[in-house]
């Protein structure tokens, strides 16, 4: 529990920081849906990437179904972000590089970092 809350505070505080860095041009993320309601709207998007293979899912929590399986180094525009009841962070965005490119879900943020890889 603790190793959660704690990486649940390392990855809020990676996606903060991001807040002050240049954001990205709205161009780039104009086709953007409807966030999900689960998400936190008062932050701002962050530019992410993958730090280890990754389930994409459906949903907040591992509960949810896997749309695919990003690879390590995957850019990741985190739209926004949750947590779940136990503490544990998530981002939903949309997969900017690899196989699965263009596809949306949500990310558990024990797996993700700031910034492009590709």
């Amino acid at each position: 529990m603790i190793r959660h809350l704690l990486s649940a505070v390392a990855a809020t505080a990676a996606v903060l920081a991001t807040l002050t860095a240049a954001a990205p041009t709205p161009q780039a993320h104009a086709a953007t849906t409807a966030r999900p309601k689960a998400c936190n709207t008062d932050a701002a998007p962050a530019q992410l990437h993958t730090t280890d293979p990754v389930h994409l899912r459906a949903g907040r929590g591992s509960g949810h179904r896997s749309l695919a399986v990003l690879a390590r180094n995957t850019d990741f525009y985190a739209e926004c972000w949750g947590v779940t009841a136990r503490d544990v962070w998530w981002a939903y965005g949309v997969v900017e590089s690899g196989a699965r490119i263009g596809r949306r879900g949500w990310v558990s943020g024990d797996h993700l970092a700031t910034g492009y890889r590709h």
